[in-house]
Formats: structure tokens, sequence, C-alpha cells
């Protein structure tokens, strides 16, 4: 905690807080550009686009799972049809045989009633696979419908978004060469700290108050207290990691 490479930093904190002045304007340029009424609409039509794509591919798996239904009905249907067809044939031609017996002409129109049962519970589940089919087409038409004129927009967005930003380029290139040239007056092993501290926090410099770090308001040990007392000091706040000094005005 005593050495400069450890806890503690001793250097004149008006280099580092000139260099903050710059980062902060420049955050501030960047943080305009994400809150524009473009930028924000375009999120939102970003999350919805997202939506829709999920919603797409869900109805796009129910249409599939729902046309093998029909497919695999309308087979069993047609077989069914067949079987009903050939018995039909097969009992009218009994019919004429003197030598067919009741329970022979009994037993085929049994098997014929069934039939024409099974093909009649099919038609029902081929009307209900139907119907089920036309209503999942529609929800799809619609969802595609809202998708695509959600994209337009948000194409339409992202276009003004670009000029936003080319807008501010101008004024971010100058700052990050500010941002440069401030760098260069500060130690390179205080920059160090300041860009590890500005990971977490939007201000990473702060002065000391009533002896507590004024970022996050916890209180100084006497030690920390003394070191900073000393020409231009620096140190890291144990508690938070922001970087403290003690304001001369």
């Amino acid at each position: 905690m005593a050495d400069p490479i450890g806890g503690y930093e001793m250097s004149k904190p008006i280099a580092l807080l000139a260099y903050q002045d710059v980062d902060l304007e420049k955050q501030q340029v960047e943080n305009g550009l994400r809150t524009t009424d473009a930028r924000v609409r375009l999120n939102k039509l970003s999350k919805l686009l997202k939506t829709q794509q999920a919603t797409l591919k869900k109805l796009t798996d129910d249409l599939e799972a729902v046309t093998a239904v029909e497919k695999r009905i309308n087979q069993q249907y047609q077989a069914t049809a067949k079987r009903l067809e050939l018995e039909t044939s097969e009992l009218q031609i009994l019919e004429n045989d003197e030598e067919t017996t009741a329970e022979e002409m009994t037993e085929f129109r049994q098997d014929i009633e069934k039939l024409n049962k099974e093909l009649s519970t099919m038609e029902k589940e081929l009307k209900q696979t139907f119907a089920s089919l036309e209503q999942q087409i529609a929800e799809f038409q619609k969802t595609r419908q809202i998708g695509s004129k959600a994209k337009k927009e948000y194409d339409q967005l992202r276009e003004i978004c670009n000029r936003e930003k080319d807008d501010a380029q101008k004024e971010l290139d100058a700052l990050d060469t500010e941002m440069l040239r401030k760098e260069r007056d500060v130690d390179p092993k205080l920059m160090a700290r300041y860009k590890r501290a500005r990971m977490h926090h939007g201000t990473p410099v702060v002065p000391v108050k009533e002896a507590k770090c004024s970022g996050c308001n916890v209180g100084l040990p006497t030690l920390a207290l003394s070191r900073l007392l000393g020409d231009g000091a620096v140190i890291e706040c144990e508690n938070c990691g922001r970087l403290l000094y003690i304001d001369q005005d």
C-alpha cells in the first residue's frame, strides 16, 4: 500500500484531470448519439425484428408440421377410398352370385360400413387440418407484413443514425487527438490505473470530500488521508477503485 506500483501513486492530479475533462466530453458526445430519437426508435425496432424473426421461425415450423399431418391423412384417405371402391365392386359381384352365403354378404357390408366410417372420420380430420392450415398461413402472412414494414423503417432509421454519427465524427476525432495530447502529460502508471478505473466508473477521478471518497462515500483511513496531504498526491480508493485527490480549492 505504500509503494507507487502498489496501492498508491504520487503525481500531480492536474494533468490527469485535464485528460479526464476531455474524456468526459467525448463520453457526453457518444452518449448523445446513443440517445437520439432515431437511435432509441432503432433499438426498439431491432428488438421487434428479432421477435418477429423468432415468431416467423415458429410459424414456419408449425406450417410444416400441419402440412405433414394433412399429407399423412390425405394418403390414408386415398388408400381407404381405394379399398372401399374394391370392396363395393366385389359386393356387387357377390350379390349376383347365387352361391354367396348370407354370412358372406353380411361380412362384406360390415367391412364397407366400417370403411365408410373411417372415411367420414378422416374427412373431418382433413377439414380441421385445412382450417388450422389456413389460420397458420394467415398468421404467417400478417406477421411477415408487420416484419417487412418494420424492416423498411429500421433501414431508414439506420441511415439517419449513420448520418448522425458521421456528423459527430469530426468532433470525436478532434477529442481523440486532444486526449492523446493530454495523455502525454500523465505518468504512464497513473494512466494505466485511470483506464482500469474507467472500465467500471464513468468518472474515475473524484475529489475527497469530508475525508470520504466522493464517488462511493466511504470514509478513508488515516494513513490514506495523510498520503493525500502530500503535494499533488493521487491514491486509489480501496472500496470502489476510483482515483482520489485533494481539491486544493
